[in-house]
């Protein structure tokens, strides 16, 4: 999980480096910067799972054979100028306090935001909590950034802010109900 997480690091400097290039050069690119452009599809193309439905727009997957997956979060809707915030990690599980504790004790803390597998209606922001019981996934988002306070739909932010680079306990959390 380590190389996992290292290597999701570089990718996220690697996609701010791409933002920052293709919108200083006027639209031309050198051979150098296409080249960035070409590994970002790649990327997305090999990122392109979802544990979730429907799709969070703003993050890409890449779902393990155990089922958790590692992800990167960007501060929109993934596009050629969107920038990646967090990276991170998350593992199937029920929104049950319990759930919560044995998760923190497998994997390590951090795993405080609980999204729906299925979320009903069309938007996926919907999911996040949830009735006691139900399937999805605990996430531990860890900032490779220094994120502001803002408004986090109009991409100035986080309302929790200033977030420092490194595990985010505040993201969004979602406290589970005991369960019987």
């Amino acid at each position: 999980m380590r190389e996992i997480l290292l290597g999701l690091a570089i990718v996220g400097v690697l996609v701010i480096g791409i933002g920052l290039l293709f919108a200083g050069s006027g639209g031309k690119l050198s051979p150098r910067d296409q080249a960035l452009i070409n590994e970002m599809q790649q990327l997305r193309q090999f990122m392109n799972d979802s544990p979730t439905q429907p799709p969070l727009p703003d993050h890409l997957y890449k779902i393990l054979e155990d089922g958790s997956t590692v992800f990167l979060h960007f501060n929109k809707p993934v596009s050629q100028d969107s920038m990646v915030l967090w990276m991170g990690a998350s593992v199937p599980g029920k929104f049950c306090k319990a759930d919560q504790d044995k998760v923190a004790k497998t994997y390590g803390p951090g795993y405080v935001h609980f999204h729906q597998k299925f979320v009903p209606g069309t938007d996926p922001n919907a999911g996040h909590g949830g009735k006691g019981g139900e399937d999805g996934y605990w996430y531990r988002h860890i900032a490779i950034t220094n994120i502001p306070k803002g408004d986090m739909m109009a991409g100035t932010g986080v309302p929790w802010g200033p977030v420092s680079p490194g595990i985010d306990m505040n993201f969004m959390p979602t406290p589970a109900p005991d369960c019987p």
